[in-house]
This record gives C-alpha cells, structure tokens and sequence, in this order.
C-alpha cells in the first residue's frame, strides 16, 4: 500500500492530543461556548422583561396613587355601582 504524497509515516509533529490540530480543538470549543451561552439565556431572566414588570408596577402604584389623591379630597366617591339588568 502506498503512502499518499505529503504524508509520512513517521508523524513527528508534536500534537495536543493524539490525532487532533489545533483546529479540530479551537471547533469544539467554540461550539460549547455557544452552547453555554444559549443554555443561560434559556435559565436566566431577561432584563427587558423585569423592566416591563418594573414599569408596570410603578404605572399600578401611580394608578391607586391618584385614585387615593381624588378620593381624600372629595372629588370622587367610591361606592358599588348598581348592576345591569
């Protein structure tokens, strides 16, 4: 059996791990840092929605703010409304 050209049998490149470049090594991981990466933004919380929760809050606390404010000082009154028949 021949040896193609290029290739010796007597590989004396020193190699990371046996059979592997550089390359292959540099693929694998990359692959798993996009793995990872993708895996906590599953887990994790994302930060636009705790701040759509946040304004909501505060839109909610305005809300009953104001409500408070008109009810004090006399300009609406809260009562039960009479139902529709």
């Amino acid at each position: 059996m021949k040896i193609p050209p290029g290739h010796h049998e007597d590989d004396d490149e020193v190699r990371p791990f046996y059979r592997t470049s550089y390359g292959d090594i540099g693929v694998v991981i990359i692959a798993a840092c996009c793995t990872l990466a993708f895996i906590l933004m599953m887990i994790l919380p994302s930060p636009i929605a705790k701040y759509e929760k946040a304004k909501a809050l505060q839109a909610e606390k305005d809300r009953k703010e104001a409500i408070q404010k008109a009810v004090s000082s006399g300009e609406v009154s809260v009562g039960i409304s009479p139902g529709r028949r």
